[in-house]
């Protein structure tokens, strides 16, 4: 199977990658190759586009950039492909999409994808190499000033991928369901991670607004097609 994979070099793309380059054909496109400008390339079987602007607190500083590559970048992914199986990188944050532009364009993207894709609701994606404006590697990296008691269903990057892969095996039967969650459903505290990974670290606690403060998933349906997570709850 030959697979357009949108976002290959961010943190979950390139993992997704890594992990199944022996089982998938790639085609690789980042934004730096600018998804808008992709031209159709008909023996692609299947895309999975993860390419977007990430970030709650940086879509507040530059909406306009977040809304192009998220929604117009997705809007001709969509149209192009719109034959064969789209798995799409979605957000937790959709639930209140409300509270920040990144979140919005999530929203945006669910709802102008057409009836052959499948949203994948990520839930606090971390792991190792992760994005360093990233919560979890700043903390490895000792740059937090402070920390939330927010909660977050943290979800580690080689079972995302994991994910993936069952979704583009069982399309056919999975995108009914237009979007579903990717996580554990056994949330932790931002606070907590913090005091595992940097212990004794005095961080200040602080409430933070423009963001969801909890945030649980539900992975029944993964569940029901065989995944089976490594790193989290089974």
């Amino acid at each position: 199977m030959k697979v357009l994979l949108t976002g290959a070099n961010g943190f979950i793309g390139r993992n997704f990658f890594k992990q199944y380059v022996g089982k998938y054909e790639f085609l690789c496109l980042d934004i730096a190759d600018d998804i808008r400008k992709h031209e159709y390339d008909p023996s692609i079987d299947a895309v999975v586009h993860l390419g977007a602007y990430a970030g709650v607190r940086r879509s507040h500083e530059i909406p306009e950039q977040f809304w192009e590559m998220n929604v117009v970048g997705s809007e001709r992914i969509f149209d192009e492909y719109g034959g064969i199986p789209i798995v799409y990188a979605s957000s937790s944050s959709i639930y209140e999409w409300w509270l920040s532009p990144y979140a919005t364009t999530k929203k945006v993207v669910e709802t102008i994808a057409h009836g052959y894709t499948l949203g994948l609701r990520f839930h606090t994606v971390y792991g190792e190499d992760s994005r360093p404006d990233m919560i979890y590697d700043r903390l490895l990296r000792r740059d937090v000033e402070y920390i939330t008691n927010h909660t977050r269903d943290w979800t580690h990057v080689y079972d995302v991928c994991s994910a993936i892969d069952i979704c583009i095996e069982n399309f056919d039967k999975m995108h009914k369901y237009r979007a579903i969650d990717v996580g554990y459903g056994q949330p932790r505290t931002v606070k907590s991670m913090a005091d595992e990974l940097w212990p004794d670290n005095n961080l200040p606690v602080r409430e933070v607004t423009g963001e969801r403060e909890h945030t649980c998933a539900d992975p029944s349906i993964l569940l029901q097609y065989g995944w089976k997570p490594e790193y989290g709850a089974k």
